[in-house]
């Protein structure tokens, strides 16, 4: 059960949060409340003084400040006091993205070495590799360090590692694939240089076998043949030899090869990552994983922006992984309620009626909420209304827009609306009471 101090997905009021490190504002395309919001935090700050200082509202600001948690422009902080040692513990590696950590340690201890790195050891080269060698190389890399692999997953401070890799890589790419950046690169460092020399030393030819004696051997000349005698019949020449038998072994690993070096052409691989996207996309619409699917799709669109079928694939997935997020907000704003954790929930409806906005109980319960806590009226009665339109044969739904009504001085509309849920529900206790009150009131 967690405590009413405790804001899920951020932590204690008391803990601190801190801006992720060289993070790029404009890549994350933020909202103006979610930069005015980054601006509180700085460096680094005590969640509750950012609440306090906030002049969005201590719910709206939550609600920015787990949106900014999730695009990786804010992670939860330690902060140890000067005269204390610091733990040894990697905070990098104790951040809670979806990472393995094996593969967070990898990232980290990269990226901690990339500044001691020439651009073959940052491709994974000897000294003085050929282009070619490292065109492959950074295809290799950037099918693994590419930011966009993890679309849609929660990097954190990961994400601008990775993008600092990819740079480096793209970087180191650039200067050993392109002849007269590679020759001033190699004249700015001669150790590169004298090794890439000797990379490129042709191999000394083996020398010819000495020409063999033989013994000294006496001769005996030929005696000629007579003209007079027949000529011998001819011989007829021997039958061209079989063709040797093809090694089928052989020639599958050769096909292999043609097809492994086709398949490197930066060409087909495209189309055959295409098909492969669309492909695993499709699948897990048939599966119900409507997330595995819209990143999928999404990645396709990228890469082939003019496919028409992915981009209706795209939409359909895109719509249904709402409704599937907005389904599992609902629930988890239910359990925080039970947990008397009301802000947070709060937050959660909200979350889940942005997401979709045809979730009828999301409206409804944000707008319960977000009454209870003397949120803006105007915006409670847009949700209640909203959850009417939705689910109008909810009476709890009319009894909760007629309460915000007259609590709105609107009482000739709260009268409508109580005789709608009186028409619901003819016993019910509260509609009876509020029509009885509203009777005289015009």
């Amino acid at each position: 059960m967690s405590s009413p101090n405790t804001i899920v997905g951020l932590g204690a009021r008391t803990d601190h949060i801190a801006t992720v490190p060289n993070v790029d504002p404009a890549r994350l395309q933020l909202s103006p409340e979610e930069s005015a919001v980054l601006s509180l935090v700085g460096r680094v700050e005590r969640i509750e003084l950012v609440l306090s200082r906030s002049t969005l509202g201590e719910a709206r600001t939550i609600a920015v400040l787990l949106s900014l948690r999730a695009k990786g422009a804010i992670v939860p902080a330690r902060v140890v006091p000067r005269n204390q040692p610091a733990p040894a513990v990697d905070a990098a590696l104790a951040e809670d993205v979806d990472l393995e950590p094996e593969r967070k340690k990898e990232i980290i201890d990269l990226e901690r070495a990339l500044d001691g790195m020439d651009h073959f050891a940052v491709l994974g080269l000897r000294p003085g590799a050929p282009a070619a060698e490292a065109k492959q190389a950074y295809y290799n890399a950037s099918r693994r360090y590419h930011p966009d692999r993890y679309f849609g997953k929660n990097l954190g401070s990961f994400r601008a590692r990775m993008e600092r890799i990819f740079r480096r890589l793209t970087d180191a790419h650039n200067v050993l694939t392109q002849q007269d950046k590679r020759d001033a690169y190699l004249k700015a460092n001669p150790a590169l240089a004298q090794a890439s020399a000797k990379a490129a030393a042709p191999v000394a030819p083996a020398a010819p076998p000495a020409a063999a004696s033989y013994p000294e051997m006496e001769l005996t000349p030929l005696t000629p043949v007579p003209r007079s005698l027949p000529r011998p019949p001819p011989v007829a020449a021997p039958p061209p030899p079989a063709p040797a038998p093809v090694n089928d072994a052989e020639s599958e690993a050769r096909r292999a090869e043609r097809q492994a070096r086709l398949a490197r052409h930066p060409y087909m691989a495209r189309n055959v990552k295409l098909s492969e996207l669309v492909a695993r996309g499709k699948a897990a619409v048939a599966r119900g994983e409507w997330e595995r699917a819209y990143q999928d799709f999404h990645q396709v669109q990228t890469m082939d922006p003019k496919n028409r079928e992915v981009a209706t694939l795209l939409l359909e997935a895109r719509k249904r992984h709402d409704e599937q997020r907005s389904a599992i907000e609902v629930a988890r704003g239910r359990e925080l309620e039970q947990h008397s954790d009301d802000v947070a929930a709060l937050a959660a409806y909200r979350l889940a009626y942005s997401l979709d906005g045809a979730n009828a109980e999301a409206a409804f319960r944000a707008a319960k909420l977000g009454l209870q806590q003397g949120q803006d009226v105007g915006e409670v009665r847009v949700l209640a209304q909203r959850a009417v339109d939705l689910q109008g044969a909810r009476v709890e739904h009319h009894l909760l827009l007629g309460r915000i009504l007259m609590d709105g001085g609107s009482k000739k509309l709260a009268k409508r609306v109580f005789e709608d849920a009186a028409k619901l529900e003819p016993d019910n206790a509260e509609a009876k009471a509020a029509l009885k009150k509203l009777r005289w009131t015009f």
